[in-house]
């Protein structure tokens, strides 16, 4: 079974970037960072993929959030999915995230809605 968690805050603080979830199907101390990443290109999103022993999790991160992503990628700051008190580092985030916004880059494949948001947020003058 996969399950979908939607990020609705992102705060950074500490040198890293938090992801604030609430009410994940599991506790984020069971789950495995996949180091991997897609792109909903409906949703304007990126998803950060996580497992467990039965279950793929997808870590949500609608646009509105995608300034951050860009500071902490600029920054070059590890990226933390939290829920509550239980807390995952998404590994390789900034590595997949860099590979997805060059492949959507002038790529009309992704839809164009997706690849204008992208070029506004992350390579906008």
């Amino acid at each position: 079974m996969n399950e979908k968690v939607i990020v609705r805050r992102a705060e950074r603080e500490g040198g890293r970037l938090w992801l604030y979830v609430n009410d994940a199907p599991v506790s984020l101390d069971r789950v495995t960072p996949k180091r991997h990443m897609l792109v909903d290109s409906d949703a304007l999103a990126f998803a950060y993929i996580l497992e467990t022993d039965d279950r793929f999790l997808y870590a949500i991160i609608p646009k509105q959030w995608w300034p951050k992503l860009k500071a902490a990628l600029d920054a070059r700051e590890p990226v933390w999915l939290r829920c509550g008190e239980a807390a995952v580092e998404l590994q390789q985030f900034s590595d997949e995230l860099s590979y997805l916004l060059e492949n959507i880059r002038g790529n009309a494949n992704y839809g164009e809605a997706l690849e204008q948001a992208v070029q506004d947020v992350f390579f906008g003058e």
